[in-house]
Order: C-alpha cells, then sequence, then structure tokens
C-alpha cells in the first residue's frame, strides 16, 4: 500500500535506518500504551535517530526563532511498514529553549 503522506524531512543528515523498529499503540489500552519493538539493530537505529535530534543544532535551519525542530518517522520508510507514524519534536524552543506549556 502507497503511503499517504508526503514527506519530507529537509535534513540530509540522518542517521541510515538499520534494523527492524516498530512504533505501535496498544489497542483498547487503558491507560493508553505506546510499544517499541525493534531488533538490536533496529533499537540502535531509533536511539541514534533520538541522539541526532538531541544534538541538532536548532540555529542552523531557517525555522523562526520560538520554533522546534521535529522529524517524521514515516511507516516503509524510517520505520517498518507495521509501524504507526511517529512525530519526534525536540521541546526546547529554537534561540529561548522555552519548553512547551504542557511540560512546566
Amino acid at each position: 500500500m502507497k503511503n499517504p503522506y508526503v514527506h519530507v524531512n529537509r535534513v540530509d543528515e540522518l542517521p541510515e535506518k538499520a534494523g527492524r523498529i516498530t512504533v505501535n499503540v496498544k489497542p483498547d489500552d487503558r491507560p493508553v500504551e505506546v510499544v517499541i519493538c525493534g531488533d538490536p539493530d533496529g533499537l540502535r537505529y531509533m536511539a541514534s535517530v533520538l541522539m541526532w535530534l538531541a544534538d541538532f543544532d536548532q540555529g542552523k535551519n531557517s525555522d523562526p526563532v520560538g520554533s522546534r525542530e521535529h522529524l517524521h518517522l514515516m511507516p516503509g520508510e524510517e520505520m517498518d511498514a507495521q509501524s504507526c507514524y511517529v512525530e519526534v519534536c525536540r521541546a526546547d524552543a529554537k534561540g529561548t529553549g522555552d519548553l512547551p506549556e504542557f511540560m512546566r
């Protein structure tokens, strides 16, 4: 099935996908439970993506002050085809370091 999302991560330095990794929500589970499941290489890949985002210099993109760098991890691309769509976001705003209201 063709991915319905148009998606471009604007950065070229992302770690290369390795291994198998999925992120899914357990259906009908209360409270909501997110399951991250991967082989050793897939888990290392996910860790490297998170480390890349944590270390990213937000000053080097053209986004305005106050924006937050984020990545779209798409099923069949950065994630295995069985995964749900995942967005990973830096909480600290570019130029100010402010956290979103819900994290204060």
